[in-house]
């Protein structure tokens, strides 16, 4: 759980709306969307969905991230 909380905090502090994360999701497909804000520690995309882990994301804006080191 600390791990989750420590990528949701360096995540909260890169991302700007409208930045487009790649996200990989169950069952392991991967897919891109355009960041809107936080729903405490979950990513909220612009339509809405808001389950979204920032451990999961490796690209943002098309650059490679890792927010779990």
């Amino acid at each position: 759980m600390e791990k989750f909380h420590l990528a949701a905090s360096k995540a909260k502090s890169t991302l700007k709306e409208g930045d487009r994360v790649r996200v990989k999701k169950c069952p392991g497909t991967k897919r891109t969307i355009t960041f809107s804000h936080f729903d405490g520690p979950w990513i909220v995309s612009k339509s809405g969905i808001n389950d979204y882990s920032p451990t999961q994301v490796d690209l943002v804006n098309g650059e490679p991230v890792n927010f779990n080191s």
